[in-house]
């Protein structure tokens, strides 16, 4: 990917903010610490973790990645991943309906653009074209709304019609839509494969990351079973610390992590 620095792991002490999970789900192995992961920028920041047949205290690590945030969730409910990377939006979702899951880090911040294919539209004329969005509510959704908001705007349409970043990104290549907020890795492979398709803006609050008096949004955020930190907190603290590993070796590293993706 052509940004930088949107792989940042920020931990966050297993005190402040937890979510419920169902007592009577199916319980895995022991022996097997499970990690359920989204395909893109997440995915990139595990690859020195995939790339490493892992084990802590005598148990496997297993590093499952799903191509969209539901299916994380429903392995989540399900009681089938002990980790799990998810939209900030959905895991704040999942936090209200009770399911009982602790937040330990912020990897993921400031990988949403705002794309057309269209030549004759800019940053300063699309304000009252139809603009489609993954996820009513979700995080793309949110920071939009936050974008349009703090241009004094509310001309333009979101369109809920794609509910995945990947139709969305079909639909912009195929022409059905001439604006859309897509996420990386999406982004650079259509700017590669496509000259006319072209970044207007990017959604992010990452120039706020170090300064936390001021308004930010971390995109994702990854949780831990709650049984766990209760039981194995030191297993939860060298799971984050490898996750950790993982996150620089990508941004003081990026050719050899770029390797690895190859590889995987």
């Amino acid at each position: 990917m052509r940004r930088n620095k949107i792989i940042k792991f920020i931990l966050i002490f297993f005190t402040g903010l937890s979510f419920t999970i169902i007592a009577s789900c199916k319980k895995q192995p022991e022996n097997t610490i499970r990690i359920g992961i989204l395909d893109g920028p997440s995915a990139v920041s595990f690859i020195q973790m995939i790339d490493k047949e892992l084990s802590v205290d005598g148990r496997k690590v297993e590093i499952i990645t799903k191509s969209e945030p539901l299916q994380i969730q429903a392995m989540m409910m399900k009681n089938e991943v002990d980790f799990a990377i998810l939209p900030t939006v959905m895991a704040a979702n999942l936090y209200n309906k009770g399911l009982k899951y602790r937040i330990v880090a912020c990897p993921i911040w400031g990988t949403l653009y705002l794309v057309t294919n269209a030549s004759d539209l800019n940053k300063n004329n699309f304000y009252h074209q139809k603009i489609s969005v993954f996820g009513k509510a979700g995080t793309a959704d949110v920071l939009l709304r936050k974008y349009l908001k703090s241009h004094n705007t509310d001309s333009a349409k979101i369109d809920y019609t794609y509910t995945t970043n990947h139709e969305v990104a079909q639909a912009l290549e195929t022409r059905n839509t001439q604006l859309a907020i897509i996420s990386e890795p999406l982004v650079s492979n259509l700017t590669a494969k496509d000259p006319q398709i072209k970044i207007i803006t990017k959604l992010d609050c990452e120039e706020y990351i170090d300064n936390f008096s001021k308004d930010i949004f971390v995109q994702t955020a990854f949780v831990v079973n709650s049984k766990l930190t209760d039981n194995y907190p030191e297993l939860v603290s060298r799971i984050c610390e490898l996750y950790s590993q993982s996150c620089n070796f990508v941004n003081e590293q990026p050719q050899e992590a770029a390797k690895l993706m190859v590889k995987h």
